[in-house]
């Protein structure tokens, strides 16, 4: 976790531990003499945290283990990233705003912690910070603040004349709380929240001041609401707007110059112009982009260049999921039917254009129509070097996750003894140093500690999670590589569920791995589905490749292309009829 308390665990002051080593010792000196706590405010226990600092991999907060400073409850707090403590930043900006202009209000935390924060000002007026969209808004009791990614009602815009948002920005390590005015006609004008202003009715932007101030921003009395095919009017504008499509935004414009020209009543006329020149300018900004993209597909199906036109398909599909043009409709078929044929068309050189990629790098082909280069006694012994490195960083990372049972420590412990006798001189001075300090602390423990009801959001998933995610990978790979087809990691992730949990990218190419690690020596890699679908993937098909005697370059971008390529069509070849 990366957020915490100072004081006790019921504290409303807030830290967020950095990331980095070097930042945690420069926190550790502004902070020395506090204490941290997993605080009642943030849905945590009420324990004492303490700093967890390593080198390789993400600083968090830690519970001590069961025992030490009172660290017996059970912990069920949920969120545990850098914005977990938003709602109390917030608060504690809001009561510096007020206090600088000689004013003071009481705060509440309502359920669900997190997600709300009420503000009771001294002359009685009240209002909600929505800091996401857990709860609904109520616009009776008060004008609310929402945040950033708190959706509208269709028609709020059209009937307000703003409304306030609230962001936090990472300033190192704190979290700066910024004021955005958003109106129907304008982007959101965003502001820090100390320079915002405070009147008898609440807070207030110069942006909403301006608003107020002009003679024909009134809002609609209630007691003339607009036709109803004007609120269907602007309601459709904003949500196309929202999904971000063009094309159906376009469509609505368009559509409705006619319509405009029917409506008598100045009033309803002026809403209706102002929500269509809200929804034109927000098509001119996106518009650009769209046909930069659909540009650039173009030239890589002009180039026939099957990686790039992956990439940017992927990317226009996501931009026309509601609707496209006639243009853009027959670039899109051109796609497809180039993807199609590179998909199920295997080229009669798809072994010499694989032997001639590899070549060029190095590496030997795995399939069994290629020969083979003996391995030197020199390349074996630096290989089983290399393995037992690996062995030794994958357990020591294990073992400086301090709950764990002391049977389990035990083992690891054991094996790491075994794995760095057989790396001999290939760890490195900062690795030494790690393994020593683990062996001291081993030497020094009165007794382990237990393992925590929850996993921190920086700890590594355990090897066994990884080995049955990789299984459930492999099959999915098979059944692609049988159907001719690739894959992307989004779509791995929807087909196979929890069976395959978050990850961060070092254990995604730990899984690729892993993957590729159990095919057989004739089997080409399976790994080369995933990277010709998912051009994100291709590094950890590079290093996967690697592992298993490759010697892809890093910094080769079209080298990498064309082993993917070539590799894609041959493991096609290799499954269709298995």
């Amino acid at each position: 976790m990366q957020t915490a308390v100072i004081g006790d665990e019921h504290s409303d002051v807030p830290v967020v531990l950095p990331i980095e080593a070097i930042a945690l010792d420069a926190f550790r000196r502004r902070h020395r003499g506090d204490s941290f706590w997993c605080g009642l405010l943030l849905g945590g226990c009420g324990a004492r945290l303490a700093d967890k600092l390593y080198i390789d991999r993400q600083c968090h907060f830690q519970h001590y283990p069961a025992g030490q400073h009172g660290g017996e409850a059970v912990c069920r707090r949920r969120g545990v990233g850098e914005s977990s403590a938003d709602h109390l930043y917030v608060k504690g900006a809001l009561a510096s705003s007020l206090a600088s202009h000689g004013r003071a209000a009481r705060f509440s935390y309502p359920d669900p912690i997190g997600s709300v924060l009420d503000v009771a000002l001294a002359g009685g007026r009240q209002f909600r910070v929505h800091l996401n969209g857990a709860v609904q808004p109520s616009w009776h009791d008060g004008i609310p603040i929402l945040g950033e990614g708190v959706a509208l009602e269709p028609g709020t815009l059209s009937r307000c004349q703003y409304v306030y948002r609230v962001r936090l920005q990472s300033e190192g390590t704190q979290r700066r709380v910024w004021i955005g005015t958003e109106s129907l006609a304008r982007p959101t004008q965003w502001v820090p929240l100390a320079e915002c202003g405070w009147t008898a009715d609440g807070l207030v932007t110069e942006a909403a001041q301006r608003i107020r101030s002009q003679p024909d921003a009134a809002a609609p009395p209630r007691a003339r609401p607009l036709p109803e095919a004007v609120t269907r009017l602007i309601r459709g504008l904003e949500s196309a707007q929202r999904s971000g499509t063009v094309e159906h935004v376009r469509r609505l414009c368009e559509s409705s110059d006619a319509f405009l020209h029917k409506i008598l009543e100045p009033h309803t006329r002026a809403q209706a112009q102002q929500a269509l020149a809200e929804a034109r300018t927000w098509l001119d900004a996106h518009m650009g982009y769209q046909q930069g993209v659909f540009a650039d597909l173009q030239q890589a199906l002009d180039d026939k260049r099957a990686w790039d036109v992956r990439e940017h398909y992927n990317r226009a599909t996501a931009l026309t999921r509601r609707g496209a043009s006639d243009a853009e409709r027959q670039v899109l078929h051109n796609a497809r039917v180039f993807l199609q044929e590179k998909n199920h068309q295997p080229a009669p050189d798809t072994e010499a254009r694989r032997r001639e990629a590899l070549r060029r790098v190095g590496r030997q082909p795995r399939s069994g129509a290629a020969l083979r280069r003996p391995v030197t006694r020199l390349e074996r012994a630096r290989s089983q070097e290399q393995a037992a490195m690996a062995r030794v960083q994958r357990l020591v990372s294990d073992l400086e996750q301090t709950h764990m049972s002391s049977r389990r420590r035990e083992a690891k412990l054991r094996e790491l003894q075994e794995a760095v006798s057989d790396a001999d001189g290939a760890l490195t001075g900062t690795l030494l140093r790690r393994i020593r300090r683990l062996r001291e602390e081993a030497r020094a423990a009165d007794k382990p500690a237990p393992s925590p009801p929850a996993r921190p959001a920086a700890a590594a998933l355990p090897e066994e999670t990884l080995v049955s995610a990789a299984a459930a990978v492999r099959g999915a790979l098979k059944r692609a590589a049988r159907a001719q087809q690739t894959l992307t990691w989004a779509a791995l992730e929807e087909q196979l569920g929890s069976a395959l949990p978050a990850m961060t990218e070092l254990e995604r190419q730990r899984l690729v791995a892993l993957v590729d690690a159990a095919s057989k020596r004739e089997e080409p890699l399976l790994s080369s589905i995933l990277a010709a679908g998912d051009p994100a993937m291709a590094e950890a098909y590079r290093l996967s490749a690697n592992l298993l005697g490759g010697d892809l370059p890093a910094d080769d971008r079209e080298v990498l292309r064309d082993v993917i390529d070539a590799d894609v069509r041959q493991t096609h070849t290799f499954w269709r009829h298995r």
